[in-house]
């Protein structure tokens, strides 16, 4: 999990929200995911360059931490999900190769 800047406050300025571009091209480069912080609706109105990351949502956001525990989490879990699933395909497939094989020797 890549845990990413969100400089939204960039791509109001007409610029590349470089934080989040390097956060998801780190994550394909590792086969991974990335993830950005999700603030209190309005939150970053007043003050969009502080809320960027997930310190800000952990020191400024009146979400706190238990946000970032809460989104990271998340994205930790559906992580392991996926990966297990794909990981149990692997094993059926070997599983149903093995049993083919058994077959193809009874046969000869």
């Amino acid at each position: 999990i890549i845990a990413g800047d969100d400089d939204k406050h960039l791509e109001a300025a007409g610029k590349e929200n470089v934080g989040r571009k390097k956060a998801l091209e780190a994550a394909e480069a590792v086969g991974g995911k990335a993830v950005f912080p999700v603030f209190e609706p309005g939150e970053r109105d007043a003050n969009p360059r502080a809320f960027t990351d997930f310190n800000d949502l952990a020191v400024k956001s009146k979400f706190g931490l238990e946000a970032v525990k809460s989104q990271v989490g998340a994205a930790v879990s559906r992580q392991i999900e996926l990966k297990s699933a794909a990981m149990e395909k692997v094993k059926t497939r070997e599983r149903q190769e093995k049993q083919r094989e058994g077959k193809e020797i009874a046969r000869i």
